[in-house]
């Protein structure tokens, strides 16, 4: 396997054939390399990770995982997990070969990452750890199905960075109704911030809604796209399942403030994007309005969890809170929300002796 001197940049590069999945034969060329040992080891591990060994590092069978992805997710769902990988796991385990990874390295690096914090200090949240961890353990099954690891080191070291935090914060009706009288009817955000709380949509759902989308004449939204930002490129998606895909009915009052503001909105086109305000702005209106209102604050996406548990306040079934937030299942709707749903356990009983009774 030669490396060559590059004269002209004083650097290395390698030059080499390999036959890919497919059976191709095919050429790679790779440049920048300031020694010719550095060259020669990135030949190394580009052509074990091609071959698919056990033996090839970590740092490969994540490109090779992350290529996978970039194939078959969308682009959001690829930059999240290449973000997990970039700033958690190639640190720690970046050089080892993924046959000699063991479960103590695995438990060793679940309580270096617990100390680990956010850019503003603060401790890294369990849903967020647990998020890490389920990544780290894809990666391994992702090996095994594929590539010939005889076994996941995570399922042996177990999850010791612990679990979700199944409660959500919401605001009450009472506590929304504060906020919201916080604003002038005629400012956008009013009429967002109303959307969000009496439909449960995701602010990247709201992002997206043209006026094609509202049909105020019927009292309905229909859900079918989401607005993401990546690296400062913008994309409208489908949206997150597709369960997502809905319609969702508003009331009157609602269909009111969306034609009101749909009004003040000069030559409308069918195609425009109503509410494409940037994140940092809607976090900052929340906040300073959630402080004049003297309700404890909360984020955008706890105006859903807010919404859900007003349904879940008025009586409606988990099955019909699913289909208006757009739940894939209703299990997940039961998993995140089932300690709002009141027991109802002595009207079992109530029941049970009256059947009983009439006998």
């Amino acid at each position: 396997m030669p490396s060559y001197k590059d004269e002209k940049r004083n650097t290395w590069y390698c030059k080499f054939n390999y036959v890919d999945h497919t059976g191709a034969r095919k050429q790679k060329k790779k440049r920048g390399f300031t020694r010719k040992k550095d060259a020669d080891q990135w030949e190394r591990d580009f052509l074990t990770s091609v071959a698919g060994s056990p033996e090839m590092t970590f740092e490969s069978l994540c490109q090779l995982y992350l290529d996978d992805k970039k194939a078959h997710t969308k682009i959001t769902t690829y930059e999240t997990k290449k973000n997990r990988i970039d700033n958690w796991l190639l640190p720690f385990f970046a050089d080892r070969p993924i046959n000699e990874i063991t479960p103590v390295e695995i438990r060793k690096w679940q309580g270096d990452i617990k100390e680990k914090t956010t850019q503003a200090g603060k401790p890294l949240s369990k849903g967020y750890l647990q998020n890490i961890f389920i990544e780290l353990s894809g990666i391994f099954n992702f090996a095994i199905r594929f590539y010939g690891l005889p076994s996941n080191p995570c399922h042996v070291a177990g999850n010791m960075i612990g679990k979700k935090n199944k409660s959500v914060n919401f605001w009450t009706k009472e506590e929304f109704d504060k906020f919201i009288s916080t604003f002038d009817h005629a400012d956008p955000y009013y009429t967002m911030f109303m959307i969000l709380y009496y439909t449960g949509m995701r602010k990247g759902e709201l992002q997206a809604l043209t006026p094609a989308d509202i049909d105020l004449s019927g009292g309905s939204v229909s859900v079918s796209k989401t607005f993401k930002l990546v690296d400062g490129k913008e994309y409208v998606l489908p949206p997150k399942t597709p369960k997502s895909n809905r319609t969702i009915l508003i009331p009157p009052f609602l269909c009111d403030v969306i034609r009101d503001f749909e009004n003040r909105i000069y030559d409308l086109k069918d195609d425009y994007m109503l509410f494409n305000y940037g994140r940092s702005t809607f976090k900052r209106h929340l906040e300073n309005h959630a402080a004049i209102a003297g309700v404890k604050p909360i984020r955008i996406h706890d105006l859903r969890h807010s919404h859900a548990s007003l349904l879940i306040e008025l009586g409606f079934s988990a099955l019909l809170v699913a289909e208006r937030l757009g739940h894939e299942n209703v299990s997940t709707t039961l998993d995140t929300y089932s300690h709002l749903f009141p027991s109802k356990q002595s009207q079992v009983t109530d029941k049970l002796q009256k059947l009983f009774e009439k006998e």
